[in-house]
């Protein structure tokens, strides 16, 4: 298969890239706002003129649109949060999705994130979402309330007049599932385990080390983090903790690889990829795993990551959880980097999406 994959998010495109290179399909990444990208041999460069400022931003559609017409023919072209080559400004968004769909046989999209189809607000069986906390401190919650809500008729118009087949991997992004109608299918996040380092958390009678890695302060519920810090401190000294943001790649992984305890994100139902990684590390890992979580695929259950729930007392009480059964991080870290190579490996799950591919062709 030829295919072409369109805008990487948190490396999930480019760990179904790998996969399926590996597999032995002719693959191209198309990734936005990523200078480089690791181990990327074929990438198209929808991104020009990145340090242009506002005459850039002004000129990029156009020659967007110039290149999505000099396209070669594929036979997939996978969109992960967004279905349109052109961000801005919105009015021209969608205006290439038909000429893409004139140049494959089969057009996807995976759910990821909170774009104008995938946003969390519209997802109705969620018992609690990061949208409050997003919109009143992240800049990319009001640009969710001002662009993506009011773009989602249009969006879910677009996706049913143009897509075949839509995937998702998690239950946070199942409501796309129900919008689309046509085929869809749940396939898991994909990973790379050989590059991950092997870290594991030590239970040992020294004090545990804590980090809280947000991206996003609202989104992730910075707040109840510390807030539930503050209440352990007031009771145990059996700990340090630090938050760690805003570093590049290659620090961020020396950070979080002192660390024993990491607590990734509270105001979600499942966890995302810097869950997965982590696990893979040998880390003790607070993110979502909640009961919606370990039941959407059917191997949920063996997921090892503890739920962190977005109330800082119950939070308090998972982690000091962790410290009164430290004999119990070893078996609990080992288990976690076999969850992942047994269910989030990149080459098997760039199968299943070949496999669903090839089904609706």
């Amino acid at each position: 298969m030829q295919i072409l994959l369109v805008n990487d998010v948190s490396g999930v495109h480019e760990y179904l890239y790998r996969g399926l290179i590996e597999l032995g399909h002719e693959c191209e990444l198309v990734p936005f706002d990523r200078p480089t990208i690791a181990h990327i041999t074929h990438a198209r460069n929808f991104f020009p003129l990145k340090n242009w400022g506002i005459i850039g931003k002004s000129l990029r559609p156009i020659i967007n649109l110039s290149r999505v017409r000099s396209l070669p023919y594929y036979d997939v072209v996978s969109f992960m949060h967004r279905i349109s080559f052109i961000n801005k400004p919105h009015f021209l968004r969608y205006v290439d999705t038909p000429l893409v769909s004139e140049k494959t046989q089969v057009m996807s999209y995976t759910a990821l994130g909170c774009d104008e189809l995938g946003y969390l607000f519209e997802n109705p069986v969620l018992p609690y979402r990061p949208c409050e906390s997003c919109e009143r401190q992240d800049e990319a919650g009001q640009y969710c309330i001002k662009v993506n809500r009011p773009s989602h008729s249009k969006a879910t118009s677009v996706l049913n007049k143009y897509f075949n087949v839509v995937t998702s991997p998690a239950i946070e992004y199942d409501h796309i599932r129900g919008l689309f109608e046509g085929p869809s299918e749940k396939i898991p996040f994909p990973l790379d385990l050989s590059e991950v380092p092997w870290k594991p958390a030590k239970n040992a009678n020294a004090k545990l080390n804590i980090i809280h890695t947000p991206s996003r302060n609202g989104f992730k519920g910075t707040d109840v983090v510390l807030a539930a810090i503050e209440i352990l401190k007031k009771k145990r000294n059996d700990f340090e903790f630090s938050l760690i943001q805003g570093l590049a790649w290659e620090k961020y992984i020396a950070a979080v690889s002192a660390a024993d305890v990491v607590i990734d994100q509270v105001w979600s139902q499942s966890s995302g990829m810097n869950g997965l990684w982590l696990l893979g590390m040998g880390k003790v890992v607070l993110s979502g795993n909640t009961t919606l979580c370990k039941g959407y695929f059917s191997f949920g259950q063996e997921n090892p990551i503890i739920d962190a729930p977005p109330e800082a007392q119950l939070l308090a009480n998972k982690l000091e959880s962790v410290f009164d059964n430290k004999q119990k991080i070893p078996a609990l870290v080992e288990q976690g980097r076999n969850y992942v190579a047994k269910h989030h490996n990149h080459i098997n799950i760039a199968q299943q999406h070949i496999d669903l591919w090839k089904r609706v062709t």
